[in-house]
């Protein structure tokens, strides 16, 4: 006999085919023709069908997308995706467009409820080209990359799918996860630079806002937070994937800049990542003065080549840009309950540690840190001892590029509240207890 669990399941599984199988609509967007703008044929397509309905880029097909977009909402709509999108060359063109929206724009901006983007499974189709090297190479000396860069999309759908989404050299930062019950499978994200010297700033891959969102069998190659955690996430799940190039990796925050309002995070799982270079592999990071409370947060089998670090917490964190105020006396920050971190393996990157973000001296990643051997497995550095409790490091198998042992820099995390600590909590050699 099915438990009354698996009757809920098995209704929803089928309310969830039947909607999709009433897609009975299709519309078919005509690739570009030469160097014309597509921009209003796939409006078109997007107003027609908007609901209970197909939309298809045709595969292998160009799509020249000239102008930002905002769709109409949607409801049960299928975007298959099999044909290549290219956004403008012309730098000063989308950069007065970007002005022109305040300064910040998506390219690409969807709302609704059950999507499901269905990009290409073939490996040369499918891809938002937004031509970032260009942008890349053109970043002027000391400053991190060009004014009025746009972001690509914002996917703002609950109950909706991103599957083999592709993004090519974005100028900036990439996806808005916004929404309930989101699956993102098989997406690409290449930011790689064709040189260190030009970085790409801020190609943040996902940003996460909402409940039961999850991220799987990906790829970001990036030079910001491959996946970042913003107020009022919970039930998230980043896993099965690679990460790497000059990522700041699996990110949570920043959270508390306003000190008047309290943040919450909660349940995030990132499991069964790979790690092929990057500045950061796990990070929390929250204001000086902050409030709120971030609970349940694990990061398991984190398999890291060439990281510089790979377990690091601020609660201290203030703006670099501007004069520093007295840290508050109080030690308030948002509070920080029931931290894992499990079976990290692999090498810190001892002997060129840090990225091409570096635009000043000391780094800004340096910066309220006691001197570095760049060895460091764990960085926790907690605003005061009754903010940070219940952390557990274990099964930390690290040791540097140059196959050294590692060390530790910690504070605040007394043993009282951290009775299964696992490691010294003391400024030295990494000591597991």
């Amino acid at each position: 006999m099915l438990s009354s669990k698996t009757l809920v399941l098995a209704c929803l599984l089928s309310l969830q085919t039947l909607a999709q199988s009433s897609r009975s609509k299709t519309c078919n967007i005509e690739p570009a023709k030469g160097k014309e703008d597509s921009s209003a044929a796939i409006l078109t397509a997007f107003k027609s069908c908007s609901s209970n309905a197909v939309i298809v880029f045709k595969e292998g097909a160009d799509y020249n997308v000239l102008t930002p977009l905002v769709f109409p909402k949607l409801n049960n709509v299928e975007i298959r995706v099999g044909g290549n999108l290219h956004l403008p060359k012309d730098i000063p063109a989308v950069q007065k467009v970007v002005a022109a929206g305040g300064g910040k724009i998506h390219w690409f901006k969807l709302t609704g409820t059950n999507v499901d983007w269905i990009g290409s499974s073939k490996p040369e189709n499918g891809w938002i080209n937004s031509y970032g090297q260009q942008w890349y190479d053109a970043n002027p000396a000391g400053k991190g990359g060009l004014p009025n860069r746009p972001k690509l999309l914002h996917f703002a759908a609950s109950k909706s799918t991103l599957q083999h989404f592709k993004a090519k050299k974005p100028i900036g930062w990439v996806v808005s996860l916004v929404g309930d019950d989101i699956t993102v499978s098989n997406a690409i994200i290449d930011a790689e630079s064709s040189s260190y010297s030009k970085f790409p700033f801020n190609t943040d891959g996902f940003a996460i806002n909402g409940e039961r969102i999850t991220i799987t069998k990906s790829k970001i190659m990036n030079g910001d937070d491959a996946v970042t955690i913003h107020d009022g996430t919970k039930n998230f799940i980043f896993k099965d994937s690679t990460i790497g190039y000059e990522t700041h990796g699996m990110s949570i925050g920043s959270l508390g800049k306003d000190s008047s309002k309290s943040e919450q995070v909660s349940n995030l799982l990132f499991d069964n990542i790979t790690m092929l270079g990057g500045l950061y592999a796990s990070r929390f990071k929250s204001w000086a003065g902050g409030k709120g409370l971030v609970k349940n947060v694990t990061w398991s089998n984190i398999h890291i080549t060439n990281v510089t670090f790979p377990a690091f917490v601020t609660q201290i964190y203030q703006d670099q840009s501007v004069a520093k105020g007295p840290k508050p006396a109080s030690g308030q920050s948002v509070e920080l309950r029931d931290f894992t971190w499990s079976n990290f393996s692999g090498t810190i990157n001892s002997k060129n540690p840090g990225d091409g973000s570096c635009i000043s001296k000391p780094c800004w990643y340096d910066q309220d840190l006691p001197p570095l051997k760049h060895n460091e497995a764990v960085i926790i550095q907690c605003a005061s001892e009754k903010v940070c409790s219940n952390f557990v490091v274990k099964g930390f198998k690290l040791k540097t590029d140059a196959g050294a042992a590692t060390s530790a820099v910690c504070a605040n995390l007394g043993k009282s509240a951290n009775p299964k600590l696992g490691f010294k909590c003391a400024n030295g050699p990494f000591i597991a207890e």
